[in-house]
């Protein structure tokens, strides 16, 4: 069941014409400790603040079940690094790239409510999740202490490619994180917008014993995917 096609040819476009680097999760050799479930970092701790809701944001999560176009372990970062940032407070722009199977009109939502709580899972020292909104943002930040001892994406992504792995319905990861500017954050705040609308249109869908659709303010989300259209039907 593929949704993203087109978004991910986009972010592919995106990513092409900005200045950027390559990195990636198997190269990445640090250590990171667990923080105990103790991962509050306050403001006088903290070194490096990503997403705060005064800033542009945006994170997403997109999957295919189409094979080698996802660059397993890869990561695209357009902007500066957490360990080149201390004491700055970035826009932020995150998307997770997942090459899956076995998604279909029963399973979909389920298993992507499962892939959207792994970021919930993370126990690194020195990084908290602050918040995350149903407006495809999240806000996030890394203390002094982590920072200090080279906190850095490669180490967030890898966190984040393990758990994404433990679920056999995953095959591949592959990360973008934008540090650079308002400007190239709300850029792909554009490229992804339709994302939370597909999936709220199949969470609507699976909610609603009889849905209106000539009512739902999903309807050209569904005209504009026939799986999403097919699915409508059935109910």
């Amino acid at each position: 069941m593929e949704l993203f096609v087109d978004t991910i040819i986009d972010i592919r476009k995106y990513i092409e014409k900005k200045n950027r680097r390559s990195l990636s999760v198997k190269e990445q050799k640090k250590f990171w400790p667990a923080g105990k479930g103790r991962n509050v970092v306050l403001t006088d701790d903290m070194a490096v603040e990503l997403g705060n809701p005064q800033m542009n944001s945006v994170s997403c999560l997109i999957w295919t079940q189409k094979t080698d176009i996802i660059d397993d372990g890869k990561i695209n970062l357009i902007g500066p690094d957490i360990k080149e940032s201390s004491g700055k407070s970035l826009p932020f722009g995150k998307v997770v790239l997942a090459e899956v199977s076995g998604f279909d009109e029963e399973t979909t939502y389920d298993k992507y409510k499962e892939m959207e709580a792994v970021r919930y899972s993370l126990d690194l020292k020195g990084y908290m999740i602050r918040a995350v909104s149903q407006y495809q943002r999240e806000w996030s930040r890394i203390s002094k202490e982590a920072v200090q001892n080279g906190f850095s994406f490669e180490i967030l992504a890898e966190a984040l490619s393990n758990e994404y792995l433990k679920k056999d319905y995953i095959h591949a990861v592959e990360f973008l994180f934008v540090t650079s500017s308002a400007d190239d954050v709300g850029e792909l705040q554009e490229i992804t917008k339709n994302v939370g609308r597909k999936i709220s249109a199949l969470n609507k869908m699976l909610s609603e014993i009889d849905p209106d659709c000539d009512e739902c303010e999903y309807n050209d989300v569904c005209d504009e995917v026939g799986k999403l259209k097919s699915m409508r039907k059935t109910r």
